[in-house]
């Protein structure tokens, strides 16, 4: 069987849980800390195990960490390590996106070249969009950013997509260099 039926129909349950989740409102909610590493370790793997990609052939390791505001993950290029920071009642589906999103990162770190990155902003319709977001900026209006979002949806069970970039597409995989569906 297919994963993608699943995946759509996880997809489906996170688009119903966004608006309990505070997701788009306009004060973020206190962030309440997942602590305890049983309980990252868990709550982790659940997240990791909805995500379709591994990202250890690219050099990358994945740790959970705590919560914090204003950051739900990052990844350091340099270290080559992906960082989710768990928070309480965080679904597994969001949590998928949130590491498919990073993934997405660490796969244009180590595999893209300028010609792809140019390649996939003219796909998006945006081909004069700056790559990199300045040093204050999201990364969810650069492309950098609208590409880890759509290899989340590629790659997570999620109805989730921040890029302020272009819409949301249709067929997120499409978009995708070859090297990146494995």
């Amino acid at each position: 069987m297919s994963r993608r039926p699943i995946l759509a129909a996880a997809g489906a349950l996170s688009l119903a849980l966004v608006p309990a989740l505070g997701l788009g409102a306009a004060r973020p909610a206190p962030v309440q800390p997942l602590t305890g590493g049983a309980a990252l370790r868990s709550a982790g793997a659940s997240a990791l195990a909805l995500v379709s990609y591994r990202v250890a052939p690219l050099g990358y390791s994945i740790r959970f960490a705590p919560g914090r505001q204003g950051v739900r993950a990052n990844t350091d290029t340099g270290a080559h390590r992906i960082t989710i920071f768990m928070r309480k009642g965080d679904v597994p589906s969001l949590v998928a996106h949130d590491i498919a999103h990073e993934m997405g990162h660490a796969f244009d770190a180590t595999r893209m070249s300028p010609g792809a990155r140019r390649a996939y902003l003219r796909a998006r319709g945006v081909p004069k969009a700056a790559w990199f977001p300045g040093r204050t900026a999201s990364d969810y209006s650069a492309g950098a950013g609208d590409f880890a979002e759509v290899f989340a949806l590629c790659h997570a069970p999620s109805a989730v997509f921040r890029s302020r970039l272009a819409p949301r597409p249709a067929n997120p995989c499409g978009l995708l260099p070859a090297a990146a569906l494995r």
